[in-house]
């Protein structure tokens, strides 16, 4: 991938975004612990040849409360695995001059897969909501940069104790080749009844 701006990747036509216009979709009632078969989304690349998805940005936040989330931890592993089931939210350019479709399928709360032998372990454990003192309100965002130069670490900018906190985490570059899929399993913690949350990505192919 070109390491220029992404305005400028964007004018070649392999600036992809998707989202799900603010709907929420709902998590697991009680997801405690991390499971590969429940996992928050997932993004495989359905591609046959040599293009690959370099993930940009990632933004989620809370539409609809839940019951007792205080705080939410994710682990990022590539696998060669095929999910299914979910939402399935369909990728666009943001350049309006370009019509070639993505390769990416980008999959909320679907049915995942257990992790084989082929998995790599991106990100073991990150903190991206730290513990609250209340349980997560609506407009709970999280912001994720992949591959940034300010390091790896996870920022908090709101008052614990406020319930609605907006936090921006830094993560590894992510490059998921054809064949191969991102898997996000995820823990809320005290979580007992779903929350709901909304998606935004995104992405270069190239």
């Amino acid at each position: 991938m070109p390491l220029n701006r992404a305005a400028d990747v964007a004018a070649v036509g392999s600036y992809f975004t998707v989202n799900n216009v603010a709907t929420g979709v709902a998590t697991a009632a009680a997801p405690t612990s991390y499971s590969d078969t429940a996992p928050f989304l997932t993004i495989q690349n359905l591609g046959t040849t040599q293009r690959s998805i370099y993930l940009d940005w990632w933004r989620f936040y809370c539409t609809v409360a839940g019951t007792g989330g205080v705080a939410l931890f994710l682990k990022l592993q590539l696998d060669r695995i095929a999910p299914t089931g979910g939402t399935l939210l369909v990728p666009s350019s943001s350049n309006t001059n370009d019509f070639t479709g993505s390769n990416a399928a980008v999959r909320l709360q679907p049915t995942g897969i257990a992790i084989t032998s082929a998995a790599r372990i991106v990100v073991g454990n990150q903190w991206v909501i730290p513990t609250q003192t209340a349980v997560f309100t609506v407009n709970t965002e999280v912001g994720i940069k992949f591959g940034g130069v300010d390091g790896y670490a996870t920022t908090q900018l709101a008052a614990a104790a406020a319930g609605l906190t907006r936090t921006q985490a830094q993560m590894p570059p992510v490059v998921i080749a054809p064949g191969w899929c991102l898997q996000v399993p995820f823990i809320m913690t005290s979580q007992s009844a779903a929350s709901t949350w909304a998606h935004e990505l995104g992405w270069v192919e190239y």
